[in-house]
């Protein structure tokens, strides 16, 4: 009896335990479901908020963002699903907001395969809401993107060591980071990359290039790259990579650094303009004074751009106090200028060596040194990337980089699309000179890319041997006074 009683009260417990398990697997999905829902649309109230009042274009078209966000949710659904859900009929008197929710709902419950996650859907809405403005340099981040994009400051990062920017709506190398994977494999300035492991990169967005180039070390990324017309296919095992803000002329060769030494030229190269970028300026400079410097050559050729505030405490450096460094034109037409601090100044002669790779927080610097006449430009026409972006955080752990003011030159001019003309024209664009030797091996092409780097330095240095020759007037030295931080992005080119 008493081994019945203990049978039927195992079974009972047994009955009960799967019956609550068959209740919580009910509520819980449920449960689950309404908390991405609220959270989802909470993204998607955000995005729409952020874009209504920061948005360089103030004529938005609501309707037209949320056709965006259900672009942008059937492409993250993937085709299969998009043909089940695509055609839907919307519900009755339904807003764009509830239509992009409905499409959610129908995916999650007609589509299982893990394309459907309602986080991916909603992150897909949110992208396609920002896409649907057209500009190419406002962007969604998705939580690993926001993460990795945050990464950068720390000054590394895992990946294959190169900076990327879209040119033309292409993808684009910009520059190689010495000494990583990406250089070992042959990656050039200049190259196209047309694949990411399998996925073509055609409406690729910058970010999302760099979460899919970037991965945890020793693992790899499979390229395709296309070069002076012909593509290449390459393998790169992925490292951690540093991101070094400036170099002196160590990195150069042996033979260039005596001629620098021997006209008393001091040489600064700075890669990006992150919050590191600053300091390696002034140890740079410093070493280059104590080493007899009287002249300085900055070199911003393949500089992609960074943060804006630090672009203008770098121009500071060399604009005299007062002056203004940049204007910035907000959507409204409002226009506020930066001015230089009383900070010490750079006090000798300057020549700034540019190219196409040239861009954002490094034109902002060109121009403003150029403008103001205390330095001479040297290479070929910049980037002309004059828009300014702003990074907001948003729910989910997402975040986006928007778009929301130009900027002009100190003297006013608007370079967006145009470039700065250096005041010496020496060399080509790179793109050019591969055309010009088409069906060369690579490594004479990259030869003649020496070459034409080469001159270019050259030239810088003559400039300043007969500027040293001459007597000049130096700038009266003041008190140094730290400038106010700006909370903007000014980036054209990402590290991946």
């Amino acid at each position: 009896m008493v081994g019945r009683r203990q049978f039927v009260a195992i079974a009972l417990v047994l009955v009960l335990a799967a019956a609550a398990g068959f209740v919580w697997a009910a509520i819980r999905p449920r449960g689950q479901a309404a908390d991405v829902r609220a959270q989802g649309q909470s993204l998607l109230d955000a995005v729409a908020r952020e874009i209504r009042t920061k948005f360089i274009v103030r004529s938005i078209n609501e309707t037209e963002i949320y056709e965006g966000a259900g672009r942008g949710l059937l492409d993250a659904a993937g085709p299969a699903c998009s043909r089940l859900i695509g055609t839907s009929p919307a519900p009755p008197a339904a807003d764009g907001r509830q239509r992009i929710a409905a499409l959610v709902d129908e995916a999650t419950q007609r589509c299982t395969t893990p394309r459907t996650d309602p986080q991916r859907l909603y992150f897909g809405a949110a992208k396609g809401m920002l896409d649907s403005l057209g500009d190419q340099y406002t962007r969604f981040m998705d939580t690993r993107a926001f993460d990795e994009f945050k990464q950068d400051s720390q000054g590394f990062f895992f990946g294959i060591g190169i900076f990327i920017d879209l040119k033309d709506k292409h993808l684009i190398v910009v520059q190689p980071i010495s000494g990583t994977p990406a250089v070992r494999a042959g990656l050039r300035a200049g190259d196209r990359i047309t694949e990411i492991d399998g996925a073509s990169t055609d409406g690729m967005a910058l970010q999302e290039a760099v979460s899919r180039i970037r991965g945890p070390k020793g693992s790899s990324v499979h390229l395709v790259i296309l070069r002076g017309g012909r593509s290449v296919a390459v393998t790169i095992v992925r490292d951690r990579i540093e991101i070094v803000a400036g170099e002196g002329p160590g990195s150069l060769d042996e033979a260039t650094r005596s001629r620098l030494d021997d006209a008393g030229i001091g040489y600064v190269k700075l890669v990006t303009f992150n919050e590191n970028t600053e300091l390696a300026f002034r140890r740079l400079f410093e070493r280059a004074k104590q080493s007899g410097a009287r002249a300085l050559i900055l070199d911003l050729r393949s500089n992609g751009g960074g943060l804006l505030d630090v672009s203008l405490r770098v121009a500071d450096w060399f604009v005299p106090a007062g002056q203004p460094l940049v204007h910035t034109v907000d959507r409204d037409g409002r226009k506020e200028t930066e001015r230089a601090t009383r900070r010490v100044k750079v006090e000798m002669p300057v020549v700034v060596l540019v190219n196409e790779f040239t861009a954002s927080a490094s034109e902002i610097v060109s121009g403003a040194l150029q403008d103001h006449r205390v330095a001479t430009l040297v290479g070929v026409r910049t980037f002309g990337k004059g828009v300014i972006q702003t990074i907001v955080d948003l729910p989910m752990g997402s975040g986006a980089a928007i778009t929301t003011a130009k900027y002009l030159t100190p003297s006013g001019r608007d370079i967006h699309g145009k470039g700065l003309w250096p005041d010496e024209f020496v060399g080509a664009t790179e793109d050019t000179v591969r055309l010009r030797f088409h069906g060369q091996p690579d490594d004479a092409i990259e030869r003649q890319l020496q070459q034409m780097r080469a001159a270019q330095l050259t030239r810088a240095i003559e400039i300043l041997k007969k500027k040293l020759s001459r007597s000049f007037r130096t700038l009266p030295t003041v008190p140094h006074v730290v400038a106010a931080p700006r909370a903007a992005w000014h980036g054209a080119a990402a590290a991946a």
